[in-house]
């Protein structure tokens, strides 16, 4: 297609010269036959004239054709400069971004080292906290995992599951602490097993452990088997106290808290597990300092059961005050 349109300007040209070519010639040899003078020059130099003046139309014309014709052509005469000119920008342009791309190499460079820095950094404080987990104490020997109430005297069957359903719970608990699931003796989960099966009663079953657990360690564990035995029934006292009336009130509060540590001893003692102390409201020990206070004299104060305590627990108690 590009020959194609070069061919037809190379034959326009042709004979559009060769047409002016003809009839400068053709107007020459007319003015030089006839003897013609133009400006007042003799007949041969006219004829001289008339032939420049046909190449010099030939060379317009051409140049004219050419331009009309070739848009490259137009741009390559006219728009030259501005062509140069934006050749000159576009390189300057390349430059200026050759530098950024070999800018942001070097950066790309640094946040890659940095990356592997903070990378190395990330696992050495890995490794730090493995070690400092591997050296924490989950567990102490004798603390207690589990704790529940079972009804006993249902079968060896159904005892085995509840002790299966109390070994589940420890190990799921195991596993937040990377710990391996718990072990025990064999003879201690078949007599555990008998005596579910066998105690006509409810039966309070625990599982303790039998030394430190660090993370990801292995916990040894025993069993443990009581009655749930009443303690105390519902208003029965646990502890008393005389308390001054006369004390300030930070010191009775002090005194009302030493006798409820006291009552869960004593509970501790007749056979409450230990952790069976439920919690007391601040505003009952608030308005037991205002009663005893209110009183101004040497007060009695008892700790009586709330509601009937057993061996499992919770030891829920209110205080009694009277002058």
């Amino acid at each position: 297609m590009i020959y194609q349109f070069a061919i037809q300007v190379i034959l326009i040209l042709i004979v559009v010269s060769g047409a002016i070519s003809f009839i400068g010639n053709y107007v020459g040899r007319f003015f030089g036959k006839k003897r013609l003078s133009l400006f007042g020059l003799r007949p041969r130099y006219t004829a001289i004239v008339f032939t420049l003046i046909s190449g010099i139309l030939i060379a317009l014309i051409t140049f004219a054709t050419v331009i009309f014709i070739s848009f490259d052509a137009r741009t390559a005469f006219f728009g030259l400069e501005e062509l140069r000119g934006q050749i000159r920008q576009a390189r300057e342009d390349l430059k200026k971004e050759s530098e950024k791309l070999e800018k942001s190499s070097k950066e790309l460079e640094s946040t890659k080292s940095e990356i592997k820095e903070l990378l190395k950094t990330r696992e050495n404080l890995k490794k730090e906290v493995e070690m400092t987990l591997s050296r924490r104490v989950i567990f102490t020997s004798g603390d207690v995992i589990y704790s529940t109430l079972v009804k006993g005297g249902q079968g060896r069957e159904t005892a085995e599951l509840e002790l299966y359903k109390a070994i589940k719970y420890v190990n799921d608990e195991l596993k937040k602490y990377n710990a391996k699931e718990a072990e025990y003796e064999e003879n201690d989960y078949d007599s555990t097993v008998s005596y579910l099966a066998n105690m006509d009663s409810d039966i309070v079953l625990r599982i303790i452990a039998n030394r430190n657990l660090s993370f990801g360690g292995t916990l040894a564990v025993r069993f443990d088997v009581q009655t749930n035995q009443l303690l105390y029934r519902k208003g029965e006292e646990i502890e008393r106290s005389l308390i001054s009336g006369k004390l300030s009130a930070k010191d009775t509060e002090q005194r009302l808290k030493d006798l409820l540590s006291k009552a869960e001893e004593a509970a501790r003692k007749k056979g409450m597990l230990p952790g069976g102390l439920g919690a007391y409201p601040y505003e009952k020990i608030y308005d037991s300092v205002r009663r005893v206070r209110g009183y101004g004299t040497l007060t009695r104060v008892s700790v009586l059961a709330a509601s009937d305590v057993y061996t499992i627990g919770p030891l829920v108690v209110e205080f009694k005050v009277q002058p």
